[in-house]
């Protein structure tokens, strides 16, 4: 057997199907392509966090449960830390879920076009992905949806408000979905600072469902990598035993403690970025060739003629956005992130004299 033979027998048949999940390495001096937040931690939160950090020891291992952040987390979530689980970006905490759930025979049940991850992950795990198209606005068929999250067993994740859409699921029709399903019903609330309908209260009302949520959106922390899940405690109890030990560095555990002491620095960081959304809003229904999409997170998701033209000419501008061209229902679409407001200003200023309006 040659040695290729050998590791592609002992792979699963999902990963060797997939294709990894890549982003092209393009460097500009304007970056919305990938909704990160356009304001960095003031230089004084990262000077207290830097010192904290000169102070501990490198060379030991965080603590294996950070008991106090669980409930500095808690308390500004409105929830008990037993309903909490903190992990190394979101995407963890989905890898988590699906690793506990997922395998050949059962079943993931996902609205598109959505986050990609959910895909991915669940056909690794030789999961069957049931993909459900939606409607033309980008709204959710609930109908369809809650009919296969009715499969005993079942994984349903829906992303409210939804990337690369923009667009959110309204409570009630969240509450349909999770009262119809056989299994398991997550709510990807990722951008819910921005906008959309929370159902973190309901966690203690419906035991099999789990919300996630993330820093790296509102609170700025993209690249410290930290997200969480919630739910009930027992759920939360079955699910941190497939979770990997160790998972949070003390360089992400400290920065996150103290920014909650200074919560508002997030709250103006959201209010800037829909102050700023709602600019770009008004400006693109100004530009005849572009469509945006009307949006509940820090990102638009415009259609035009030709995506492949636009994309390269803001390249020219020295901006980056993304390409969604290559997902369902997305033909020459970009999602383009909300800026800082110099950003901003520049990005609408390139579309209008690349379209001549």
């Amino acid at each position: 057997m040659k040695s290729k033979e050998k590791f592609t027998a002992s792979l699963k048949q999902g990963v060797l199907k997939n294709k990894a999940y890549t982003l092209k390495p393009i460097e500009t001096g304007i970056k919305l392509n990938q909704n990160e937040s356009p304001f960095d931690l003031p230089v004084n939160i990262k000077e207290k966090i830097l010192d904290r950090l000169r102070k501990k020891n490198w060379s030991i291992y965080p603590d294996f449960t950070p008991e106090d952040l669980y409930k500095k987390v808690a308390k500004y979530l409105n929830i008990r830390k037993e309903n909490l689980l903190l992990g190394n970006g979101s995407n963890e905490m989905i890898f988590t879920i699906m690793a506990a759930m997922l395998e050949t025979g059962k079943k993931l049940i996902i609205s598109e076009p959505t986050f990609t991850v959910y895909k991915l992950v669940a056909s690794n795990l030789n999961a069957e992905v049931i993909s459900i198209l939606q409607n033309e606005d980008f709204s959710n068929k609930i109908d369809k949806i809650t009919e296969k999250a009715a499969i005993q067993g079942s994984l349903t994740v829906i992303a409210s408000p939804n990337s690369p859409t923009g667009t959110f699921t309204k409570r009630s029709d969240l509450i349909k979905i999770i009262e119809a399903s056989g299994g398991i019903v997550v709510v990807d609330e990722a951008y819910i600072q921005f906008g959309g309908e929370t159902v973190i209260d309901l966690i203690d009302k419906y035991d099999n469902l789990i919300i996630l949520r993330t820093f790296s959106k509102a609170f700025g922390l993209a690249g410290l990598r930290i997200g969480m899940m919630i739910s009930n405690n027992e759920l939360i109890t079955e699910l941190s035993k497939v979770k990997l030990p160790y998972n949070i560095n003390i360089f992400t555990l400290a920065t996150l403690d103290i920014l909650l002491d200074n919560p508002e620095i997030i709250d103006n960081t959201v209010s800037k970025i829909i102050e700023y959304r709602d600019y770009l809003q008004k400006e693109f229904l100004k530009i005849r060739s572009i469509k945006a999409t009307p949006a509940s997170a820090n990102f638009f998701l415009v259609r035009i003629k030709d995506s492949e033209f636009l994309y390269n000419k803001l390249l020219e501008y020295d901006i980056l956005v993304r390409d969604f061209s290559n997902y369902p229902m997305l033909d020459n679409c970009l999602r383009i992130s909300v800026g800082n407001k110099d950003e901003n200003e520049l990005l609408i200023r390139a579309l209008k004299e690349i379209y001549k309006e």
